[in-house]
C-alpha cells in the first residue's frame, strides 16, 4: 500500500452450486464481499483537498482524496483554481505551525515518464520559509494535531526504553514468514509515542530487519501500532501492521506526516507518507477502537 505526493518526482466467492431437486428452495444469494479496508472512501471531513510540503514552506502538492487508488495521477487534468485564497492550517512535528493562504498554482513541467500533483503556492506561512518547517495543511479547522515523542527527538533512557518497547512489539507481530530473516534482531528506525486518550497511549514505529549477503540482500520493513493501558502490564499490544520485505531498493519505506483528530469527540488518525522508488502515495490510518486500527483511504501513486 503507498502514497502518492508532488511532482518532486484495494468478488464475493460465487455462491455454492445447487444440486438439490428442482422442489428445493434456491440457495441463499452469497453476502456481499467485504470492502477491503484501503478501499473505504475518505473522509469528506478532512476537506475536499489537503497539502503536503514541497521544497520549501512556501511551495506544497495539492492532494485530490477523490482520486481512486489506482488511477494516473495528472496535475493537468486537477483544477487547483477553486482552492485559491483558502487558508490552511500548516501541521508538523505533533503542533500546528501555524496557518497560510493558498495564493497560486505553480506552473510545472513533469518528465513524460512521470505522474504527480499540482504545485501551489502559500502565502503567510510562518518562520523561516527557506526550509521545511512544516509536513501536511489541511484547510483550517478541519483538524487538530495530536502531540507526539519522537525517538529520535528522546535522549538517554527515554530514546533506549522506547526503543526496546517497540522492538519487542514487533516480535509479537503475525505473519512472520521470511525464513531468512528469522531470529535476526529488530531495528527501530521511526518511533513515535502518542496519548489516545487519559490512561492510553500509543506507538506508530517503522522497525526493520536486514539480512547483509553480497548476493541478494534481503531486507523486511515493519509498519506498527501499538496501544498500552492499565490492563497491558506495562506492554504494548498490537492494534496494526503491516509487512514486507524483498530487496532494499523496492521495499516501501513509511513517514508519518502528522497525528490528529478531526474533532474533539473523534478518535485518532495517522496521516503517512509511503515511498517507494522514486514515488509515494499517502495513508491514512484510524482507530475504530479499543486496539483495532484500519487503512482508511489510500492514494495513488504518483513519481516516476
Amino acid at each position: 500500500m503507498l502514497l502518492a505526493g508532488g511532482l518532486a518526482c484495494d468478488k464475493p466467492a460465487p455462491p455454492p452450486g445447487n444440486d438439490t431437486s428442482a422442489v428445493s428452495p434456491p440457495p441463499l444469494p452469497a453476502p456481499p464481499a467485504p470492502v477491503p479496508a484501503g478501499e473505504a472512501a475518505w473522509d469528506s471531513s478532512a476537506g475536499p483537498v489537503f497539502l503536503t510540503i514541497g521544497p520549501n514552506a512556501t511551495t506544497a502538492s495539492i492532494i485530490f482524496p477523490s482520486l481512486a487508488a489506482d488511477a494516473e495521477v495528472e496535475a493537468a487534468r486537477l483544477d487547483a483554481a477553486p482552492y485559491a485564497g483558502r487558508a490552511f492550517d500548516l501541521l508538523g512535528n505533533g503542533q500546528l505551525i501555524g496557518s497560510a493562504t493558498l495564493s497560486a498554482i505553480v506552473p510545472t513541467e513533469a518528465p513524460e515518464e512521470c505522474s504527480g500533483w499540482p504545485l501551489v503556492q502559500l502565502t503567510g506561512v510562518p518562520g523561516d520559509t527557506s526550509v521545511r518547517s512544516w509536513a501536511v495543511a489541511f484547510e483550517r479547522g478541519r483538524v487538530q494535531a495530536v502531540a507526539y515523542d519522537s525517538l529520535s527527538a528522546l535522549t538517554g533512557t527515554d530514546s533506549s526504553r522506547l526503543a526496546m518497547e517497540v522492538s519487542r512489539a514487533a516480535t509479537r507481530v503475525p505473519g512472520d514468514t521470511v525464513a531468512s530473516l528469522l531470529g535476526l534482531p529488530y531495528q527501530v528506525r521511526r518511533a513515535y509515542r502518542f496519548s489516545i486518550a487519559p490512561g492510553v497511549d500509543g506507538v506508530v514505529a517503522e522497525v526493520v530487519r536486514t539480512l547483509n549477503q553480497e548476493a541478494n540482500p534481503q531486507q523486511e520493513h515493519l509498519l506498527l501500532v501499538a496501544e498500552r493501558d492499565s490492563t497491558t502490564r506495562g506492554g504494548y499490544d498490537i492494534a496494526y501492521s503491516e509487512r514486507a520485505a524483498g530487496g532494499e531498493e523496492t521495499l516501501e519505506s513509511s513517514e508519518l506526516l502528522t497525528i490528529a483528530r478531526l474533532a474533539p469527540a473523534r478518535d485518532i488518525v495517522l496521516v503517512l507518507a509511503r515511498y517507494v522508488g522514486d514515488g509515494v502515495v499517502y495513508a491514512w490510518l484510524e482507530r475504530t477502537g479499543n486496539r483495532r486500527w484500519r487503512l482508511r483511504w489510500s492514494s495513488p501513486y504518483a513519481g516516476c
